[in-house]
């Protein structure tokens, strides 16, 4: 069968679809970065690799879909406002000290990678409450009450999946 639109119409209805088409685009792309992966930039680092003026994507939904894993690191305010902090443990554990060497649930944990460790003569052992996080920054020696990094689920904005700028750094956290 043959189409009975001419051809100024036809012309008409391509721009239509194409202008449908790229509005869609604009919304999800606003939603993704509105809802989903908010920018974040960094303002004062308290994780080794971040520099201030970092500029990081966050995911806002994961935390709906599964759990937090010890070494993540996510954007959550501890009650002196919002900063990135490693998840060091999750509720229902035991995190311990002793001599410099941090324990999860009597297993020796290596946060070598991420962490400058603990003072030597350091000596607690913290029970993280079922619904419950303990959130800590890489520099450990800046903490002095542990117990004040433990917070809710809720107090957490979301988890970092990207680092955007400076270009030269990029970078994926998963």
């Amino acid at each position: 069968m043959r189409s009975t639109y001419t051809r100024a119409e036809s012309a008409a209805r391509r721009a239509a679809d194409v202008t449908v088409v790229i509005l869609l685009s604009v919304l999800l792309v606003f939603l993704l970065f509105k809802a989903v992966l908010v920018p974040v930039s960094v303002s004062e680092p308290k994780l080794m690799g971040f520099e201030e003026g970092d500029l990081l994507l966050v995911d806002r939904v994961s935390k709906f879909v599964s759990d937090y894993s010890v070494g993540d690191v996510v954007r959550a305010d501890t009650g002196s406002g919002w900063a990135l902090y490693r998840v060091a443990a999750l509720g229902g554990s035991t995190y311990t000290v002793r001599g410099g060497n941090a324990y999860l649930d009597s297993a020796l944990l290596d946060e070598s990678a991420y962490s400058e460790g603990w003072a030597d003569w350091l000596d607690f052992e913290i029970q993280i409450p079922e619904g419950r996080i303990l959130l800590l920054p890489d520099v450990r020696t800046s903490v002095n009450f542990p117990s004040s990094y433990i917070v809710e689920y809720s107090a957490i904005y979301g988890e970092v999946r990207f680092r955007v700028s400076p270009i030269s750094r990029l970078a994926l956290y998963f």
